[in-house]
């Protein structure tokens, strides 16, 4: 078979393809099947997504855990990952509606450092299942990436639906992915979109920068649910302590999901902790910022008097950090 200039011989299988757009058939499937009305969604009985912890985390989520180096990421997950699966709650954040089963993807720390945190927290449920950079590599002979489609399907495959995938972390779990090239990171999004729909919830722990944000392009914000920050804030003698502020919550009020301050002792191999709301400046700025505005919300929710709330919008607004309006707060 030859092409009209004679010249150029047609492969079959393109000759089919044009003989299929002549023809002018209809596709196998078409976007027609899944439309709806908005009336006819508005009827629709719609169970809402089941709560994993807290008012902030759901099932489906994709979420972000970020930090930078040794303000105690590592710490959070794992003990966010042991409430998950043993059901219970985590500091002022209430348990779930069931226990989850937790795969908790370690790229980067050795074997027996996770252990000895596994020890120091208490893991007592099956629940909680480790997939560990050393033991991949002692199996396949080589890393696991979740920037490569093979090692996607091979993680798709051993998650069941409704499960958690925590990976811990980013850097050491994307080989090759370019943190500020907002294209490189949507080669990912096809996959994680994939998970989201077979309610698994997945959480990414990642590294701040050194103006204190996530690192890397910001597109990667836009599909999460939530960002939960840490911030160092030790005090002399106290052990670890951290403050925990969401940059962005989408499943819940800025309310129900405040600033806590965290501190983490190791007392005879065993982990404790103390959670409290979190007040202060920064606090306030933190809230501010995710459109706190009133002093009386803003005291209400900070366990202050409206006082306080103006004494440190004044020490925020001569810092640059806020401006005053109304008797409202809005930030610079």
């Amino acid at each position: 078979m030859y092409s009209i200039n004679e010249q150029q011989p047609i492969a079959p299988s393109l000759l089919a393809a044009f003989q299929e757009l002549i023809d002018d058939k209809p596709p196998a499937f078409s976007l027609r099947e899944v439309l709806t009305t908005m009336p006819r969604l508005r009827k629709k009985t719609l169970l809402p997504r089941a709560a994993l912890l807290g008012e902030w985390m759901r099932e489906g989520d994709f979420g972000y855990i970020y930090a930078p180096r040794g303000h105690g990421k590592t710490w959070l997950a794992m003990m966010m990952a042991n409430a998950l699966a043993d059901h219970t709650g985590m500091g002022l954040w209430s348990k779930g509606t069931r226990s989850r089963k937790v795969i908790y993807f370690d790229a980067e720390m050795n074997l027996p450092d996770v252990q000895e945190r596994a020890n120091c927290i208490d893991v007592k449920s099956d629940n909680f299942q480790l997939l560990q950079n050393e033991l991949v590599f002692e199996k396949m002979r080589r890393g696991l990436n979740i920037a490569e489609v093979e090692d996607q399907a091979l993680i798709s495959e051993m998650l069941d639906d409704g499960d958690v995938f925590l990976i811990d972390n980013l850097s050491t779990a994307a080989s090759g992915l370019s943190e500020n090239d907002n294209d490189s990171f949507d080669s990912m999004k096809g996959w994680l979109l994939s998970l989201r729909g077979r309610g698994i919830t997945v959480i990414i722990v990642h590294h701040a920068g050194r103006n204190g944000e996530m690192r890397g392009a910001s597109r990667r914000e836009d599909m999460a649910h939530w960002i939960l920050s840490l911030k160092e804030d030790g005090m002399e003698g106290e052990g670890t302590a951290w403050i925990t502020q969401f940059k962005k919550c989408r499943n819940c009020a800025s309310l129900d999901a405040p600033p806590l301050r965290w501190t983490l002792t190791i007392h005879d191999n065993r982990a404790e902790t103390t959670c409290q709301r979190h007040s202060g400046t920064d606090a306030m700025l933190a809230l501010i910022r995710t459109g706190v505005e009133n002093a009386t919300d803003l005291a209400e929710e900070l366990g202050v008097t409206n006082g306080c709330v103006s004494k440190w919008a004044k020490k925020l607004s001569t810092a640059g950090l806020i401006h005053i309006r109304n008797r409202r707060y809005v930030p610079a």
